[in-house]
């Protein structure tokens, strides 16, 4: 009978050989220590090398924003008004009322 291997994967951006899970060569633990947080895992991931603070943050910043996307209700209300032919104060005004506590799900 044949005996399988346990699988290792090794990219030019993560590694999972060994004890711990490493992104561009840095071991997780690494990233947890130094509170690199998402920016700093994703810097490491994307550009393969640690961005300054600032870069990180903004990272962190835009994937917060762009979690909300289009549907939810006030940017829906904002994007067909606006779609619509409204001006930009029309548009905001008709997503601003949706705002609750529902707002982003």
């Amino acid at each position: 009978s044949m005996v399988r291997k346990p699988a290792s994967y090794i990219s030019s951006i993560s590694d999972d050989r060994g004890e711990e899970l490493k992104y561009c060569g840095v071991p997780i633990s690494e990233v947890f220590q130094q509170e690199m947080g998402i920016g700093g895992a994703l810097s490491l991931l994307w550009f393969r090398r640690r961005l300054p603070t600032e870069c990180m943050r903004f990272i962190e910043m835009i994937n917060v924003t762009a979690d909300h996307g289009p549907v939810v209700s006030g940017a829906h209300n904002t994007i067909v008004t606006a779609r619509a032919g409204k001006d930009l104060v029309s548009a905001l005004c008709s997503g601003l009322p949706t705002i609750g506590p529902r707002f982003g799900g």
